[in-house]
């Protein structure tokens, strides 16, 4: 067993950073890693091995220790590249923050969400079967669905003496027998998540057209998979695909938006996505991570609650 470390360091990421908020904000890209006493665990997939990765920061913008583990010499830059891809550490979130802060509605919204980035996906389709776990679902219930198929059914890899798992690929997740799947707590959701995953074994590119395709091409694609209505659609495309123009709207995103620009009126879902997508643009999945989370955090989702 190879053990290396490395730092990611305040300034080589633009902006701010914060690995807790991130990592246990709910984003539908897959549960948070497994968290041992402060530090964070996780088996990443790098250059065809696979890699123990273990994360610490203190506290918002500390460095980042970074340790790993691997059967074989990998190189620490590669590793590095899929930190920042999972983590969105390139991304320039001061261009975000000035975007905010010049809204009006919007510029006290980023000083409760400093540090908070997207949580991409490692595997588009654990991501896909996360968002369809997520519907009608809370955070808690669907996180430990995805976490028991993946000790269940996944791949095992055993270091430092512990257990470790990777979420079933599809040929895998098609041998899940239906009642076994349903034992994992995703109730009537089972059936859409089988057939979705023949649908994506159907089309050999699924992923790499996706990835390829603009924001409005690639839903038009991803909410023909079966379960997947335009809520879960929107969350595939910023989790899985890295789309920053979807806006995944549910009942309190629709409340908090229909509060903040709709004077609290009645709005369909379906208009408040097209708000979104004239209003935010290119900002709309930031913008709708930040509102959920600053409604929790200012006070917000309890006034629009006493309002109900």
């Amino acid at each position: 067993m190879i053990k290396n470390t490395f730092t990611i360091e305040y300034d080589d990421y633009p902006g701010d950073f914060d690995l807790a908020l991130t990592m246990n904000s709910g984003q539908t890209s897959q549960p948070p890693w497994r968290n041992v006493d402060g530090s964070y665990h996780e088996i990443l997939s790098i250059d065809n091995d696979y890699v123990l990765v273990e994360l610490t920061q203190e506290k918002l913008n500390d460095d980042i220790l970074v340790t790993y583990y691997s059967e074989n010499d990998v190189d620490y830059e590669s590793v590095r590249d899929k930190l920042f891809y999972i983590f969105d550490l390139d991304y320039d979130i001061t261009e975000l923050y000035q975007y905010l802060e010049d809204n009006e509605e919007l510029n006290d919204v980023y000083q409760f969400n400093t540090g908070l980035r997207l949580f991409k996906a490692q595997y588009p389709f654990e991501s896909i079967i996360s968002s369809i776990c997520s519907a009608n679902n809370s955070i808690k219930r669907w996180t430990k669905s995805i976490d028991d198929i993946k000790k269940s059914c996944g791949r095992k890899f055993i270091f430092n003496d512990d257990e470790y798992y990777i979420f079933p690929n599809e040929d895998e997740f098609l041998q899940i027998p239906e009642d076994k799947l349903k034992s994992f707590g995703v109730g009537y959701r089972s059936s859409y998540m089988i057939n979705s995953t023949g649908m994506i074994l159907d089309d050999e590119n699924f992923h790499e057209d996706i990835f390829e395709m603009d924001y409005s091409d690639s839903f038009k694609k991803i909410i023909d998979l079966e379960g997947v209505g335009p809520k879960v659609a929107d969350c595939i495309l910023l989790y899985a695909y890295n789309k920053h123009e979807a806006y995944p709207v549910d009942v309190w995103i629709n409340r908090i938006t229909t509060y903040m620009y709709f004077n609290g009126q009645k709005v369909s879902n379906k208009k408040i996505m097209d708000f979104a997508q004239e209003r935010f643009g290119k900002y709309s999945g930031y913008v709708q991570l930040y509102l959920f989370n600053y409604a929790r955090e200012s006070g917000l989702m309890d006034k629009i609650k006493s309002k109900k």
